[in-house]
């Protein structure tokens, strides 16, 4: 291997998040190594390759450079991990259990290994086994916040929003600069009808994260609860179809039924309780704006979901 390889590749194995320096490094490795010929590149080389078009979400080359780092060297258990990854992004289930039970097979206390198993059954609604992933994990390391907010968002999607907010506490007690962790928390309180709370939270995960679609769509979904907030509702759900418009279609292919569901009675009920409302102290136009926002949006999003069914 190359120096810079040397360099980069404990960064990577380590699953840290890369700062501007690492990125730099990542970059330079990934030129270095895309000059070689392929049948020169090692195992390591190939994982980098592979590293880097995860991040810059190319998923069939990831894929691709993955399994070429297996293929050099049968024992590298975090490409592996890092190909089930994908396969999760991807939704290829079938192919991400195989390398993670392989990964595990190697390495039974590889703790990446057993979150990404964790976050496979997350993601195929098997939530008690996505739980006892979960519970086995903190036993080795109990610090782990990404797995707290797992934990939580699993506990969510359950139904337990009180266990899903003592997790999501969890993980904002160790990492408190993490906005993802307040939109979490935030969503829970929302779907658990603590609206205040909520809004609280996706306000400061606004501040930590930045103003984005996401962000400026779950702060209207909340505000839209609250009658004296509906023309910052209106104006955030405004602004964020504004930066993404196919966003709830998006949001359709991707989630599973049970998320959709939950997503599609919110936003409909949103539609029925502010059609009903006559508001005479002057934000009749605003609410007007926001149910037609909505309607227009969902069933846009039904009726492109539709057609790909047929």
């Amino acid at each position: 291997m190359s120096e810079i390889v040397d360099r980069i590749l404990p960064l990577l194995l380590e699953n840290r998040e890369l700062n501007s320096k690492g990125i730099n490094l990542l970059q330079k490795a990934h030129q270095q190594i895309s000059k070689k010929k392929s049948e020169d590149r090692s195992a390591e080389e190939w994982f980098v390759l592979g590293y880097y078009a995860q991040q810059v979400q190319n998923y069939d080359d990831a894929q691709a450079h993955f399994t070429q780092a297996v293929l050099k060297n049968p024992q590298f258990e975090a490409a592996y991990k890092f190909r089930a990854a994908v396969c999760i992004d991807t939704q290829q289930f079938e192919d991400a259990l195989y390398d993670l039970e392989k990964a595990l097979e190697i390495d039974p206390t590889y703790i990446d290994a057993i979150f990404e198993m964790a976050r496979l059954y997350h993601e195929r609604d098997e939530n008690t086994k996505a739980l006892k992933e979960l519970e086995s994990l903190l036993k080795q390391d109990a610090e782990n916040s990404d797995a707290y907010a797992l934990m939580g968002s699993t506990h969510e999607k359950m139904g337990d929003y009180d266990k899903a907010i003592l997790a999501f506490d969890k993980a904002i007690e160790l990492d408190p600069e993490s906005g993802h962790y307040f939109t979490q928390r935030g969503l829970a309180h929302y779907f658990a009808d603590q609206f205040e709370p909520a809004r609280k939270d996706l306000e400061v995960a606004q501040q930590l994260s930045g103003s984005n679609h996401i962000t400026q769509f779950n702060l209207g979904l909340v505000l839209g609860e609250i009658d004296e907030h509906v023309k910052d509702a209106f104006r955030n759900f405004e602004k964020a179809f504004k930066r993404a418009p196919d966003m709830l279609n998006q949001f359709y292919k991707q989630a599973s039924m049970s998320e959709k569901s939950r997503l599609e009675g919110r936003l409909e009920n949103l539609v029925k309780k502010n059609s009903s409302i006559n508001d005479s102290s002057g934000g009749q136009f605003y609410r007007e704006q926001f149910v037609q926002l909505i309607e227009r949006k969902l069933n846009e999003a039904k009726r492109q979901s539709a057609e790909v069914k047929s």
